[in-house]
């Protein structure tokens, strides 16, 4: 698997990164910081802890969720 699929699937708190552009660095839900590569509709892989996450009521950084 390539470093650009791995890093497409994180998810991010919508709010914290409300239009990121291509290289800025974003934090994921599940803590992990990386340069954004754009969002995808359908990543090959997902990051099972950022799954988890998303669907909180309210994410680590206090910011509401799904």
């Amino acid at each position: 698997m390539s470093a650009d699929v791995e890093r497409a699937a994180h998810a991010y708190c919508p709010r914290c990164h409300p239009q990121p552009r291509p290289g800025d660095v974003i934090t994921a839900l599940c803590g992990a910081r990386h340069p954004y590569y754009g969002r995808r509709d359908r990543p090959v892989n997902t990051c099972p802890t950022c799954v988890a996450l998303a669907s909180a009521n309210v994410y680590a950084c206090g910011h509401p969720g799904a």
